[in-house]
């Protein structure tokens, strides 16, 4: 990642405070989104066992790419330069899908996705590159194929992550990029005990970071198979988080905040864990853009409109959004197992500049 990159990103961050602190003590909102995501379909090629999106009977409609490129639009002319993340389900699934990154990168958006490495084959591969990403995650649960592929519901999964990994590296240097290449595992009962080498992968497969998240109670079969719960299990985890921790402080490639590692323990302990910024804040940062287009703050609260009937700054602004901001604000959720450790949760600036100093170390390296 580019040194400029980071910078842009901190600052963004950091103008955004000033009018979160003047809505929270005035009810005045001059607030614009910070945390956006797209989230481009649910279908997925894999049936991890922690994922309810293959379980689904239907699927949510799909909005085209031409009106997520108007989306795309009308956020930039509400809120300037910004970053964006897509998801899926398996977002390089959705025909066009790889197109939207190159009128990203056409039109100054900055993009990273993440995905379960399925798709990554050299035509694909070069896309990418050229779209010029901010990053790309993979999700992997562990360097061992059986556990792997077992939990994420695909033989040759693996052998598909580290092939792409492979190609991702040699486009990145053959066009003299440094977008890091982020490992992005969720910690559960199979794999818990392995974390250490699964680090030590990332460094050997040419990754350039790794970053845990745990398991949350999705679904029964989470509860029953992969959450960690017996005694020993847990006084084995609080073992793991200590080496993890000596890992990272000794140049391990880990990104995980040094506080998310040692909240595992408290995580599946069913405890509330603070890691990160608290209280929660996703009414006043987050805008996340459903494959049909409705737009959301946080899931459980309603979708404050949809992209093909308003633009983004009217969907923000709006008397839906207005309330369920408010709601957010009160909301006591945050720190509970389904809001602490989510995708929705928000790094404190200390652990922002902690990632940006990894991030900037590692591309100075070479990207790995």
């Amino acid at each position: 990642m580019e040194l400029k990159q980071l910078i842009n990103l901190a600052t963004r961050h950091i103008l955004h405070t000033v009018p979160e602190s003047i809505y929270l003590n005035t009810g005045k909102d001059f607030t614009k989104p910070i945390s956006i995501r797209g989230i481009v379909n649910e279908r997925c090629n894999y049936k991890c066992r922690y994922c309810d999106f293959w379980r689904l009977e239907h699927y949510r409609d799909e909005i085209s790419i031409e009106q997520w490129q108007e989306a795309l639009l009308s956020l930039k002319k509400f809120i300037g330069p910004y970053s964006i993340q897509f998801a899926g389900g398996e977002p390089f699934l959705k025909k066009g899908f790889v197109d939207l990154l190159g009128f990203c990168h056409t039109n100054g958006i900055d993009w990273g996705v993440i995905t379960n490495g399925s798709f990554l084959d050299s035509e694909t591969v070069k896309k990418i590159a050229q779209a010029r990403p901010l990053y790309v995650e993979i999700s992997a649960d562990s360097d061992n194929p059986e556990i792997n592929d077992y939990v994420r519901g695909r033989l040759g999964a693996l052998e598909k992550i580290e092939k792409g990994i492979a190609l991702l590296c040699q486009e990145r240097e053959r066009l003299s990029l440094k977008f890091p290449i982020r490992i992005k595992p969720t910690v559960h009962k199979y794999n818990f005990k392995h974390l250490p080498e699964l680090v030590r992968w990332t460094r050997e497969v040419g990754a350039t970071t790794i970053d845990f998240s745990p398991v949350r109670l999705f679904n029964d079969q989470v509860k029953t198979e992969l959450w960690i719960k017996e005694q020993a299990d847990l006084e084995t985890l609080e073992t793991v988080i200590s080496t993890l921790i000596s890992m990272k402080h000794a140049g391990a490639p880990i990104e995980t905040s040094d506080a998310k590692i040692y909240s595992l323990a408290d995580h599946f302990r069913e405890n509330l864990v603070f890691h990160g910024v608290s209280p929660c804040r996703v009414g006043l940062r987050d805008y996340h853009i459903n494959p049909n287009g409705e737009v959301f703050m946080c899931w459980f609260y309603p979708t404050i409109g949809n992209v093909k009937e308003s633009s983004a700054r009217d969907l923000w602004y709006g008397e839906k959004a207005a309330q369920i901001r408010a709601q957010n604000i009160a909301c006591q959720k945050f720190g509970s197992t389904d809001c602490a450790n989510s995708c929705l949760s928000h790094r404190t600036l200390s652990q922002k500049i902690e990632l940006g100093s990894i991030l900037f170390r590692m591309a100075r390296a070479g990207g790995r």
